[in-house]
């Protein structure tokens, strides 16, 4: 069997980590060059895993270090995306995702509040149905009242 596409590794990645979240680069980087066998790594691959491990201890983010150990992305290409992937691309998903994110919150601010809106009115008509029951009471003693006499 040929090599697999990033594509097929990031989806991998992703179901393993069961929240459907995307993996990191580094994350990809590591899973593409790790043998299936669980063999050793290569000096340049072990020694590229430990620079970018003590990149991130210093303070620095993934994406940095990233950058930082393997230089500039080039124009139309993106490190550990494959082939079709843009720097555009990523950047238009993160939009997209973050457009996605605001609005769940906005319907879930919207059904907390129609639940509260429910609960409110239902009070009132409970209230309402107890104080004509009330006074439906008061009247039928009234009228018994009345009647006895």
């Amino acid at each position: 069997m040929g090599p697999v596409n990033f594509a097929r590794v990031r989806a991998a990645l992703r179901e393993s980590k069961g929240t459907n979240e995307e993996p990191k680069r580094f994350e990809v980087f590591i899973a593409t060059r790790t043998s299936r066998k669980r063999k050793e790594l290569d000096a340049g691959t072990q020694t590229a895993i430990e620079i970018f491990q003590s990149r991130q201890a210093s303070g620095e983010t993934e994406e940095e270090a990233f950058q930082s150990l393997f230089g500039k992305e080039q124009p139309g290409r993106v490190r550990c995306y494959g082939r079709s992937v843009m720097q555009t691309d990523l950047q238009r998903h993160a939009e997209i995702s973050a457009i996605k994110q605001q609005h769940q919150e906005e319907v879930t601010t919207l059904k907390n509040e129609l639940g509260d809106v429910r609960t409110q009115q239902q009070q009132q008509a409970e209230e309402i149905h107890g104080s004509t029951h009330h006074a439906r009471n008061v009247s039928t003693d009234t009228l018994m009242d009345v009647q006895q006499d």
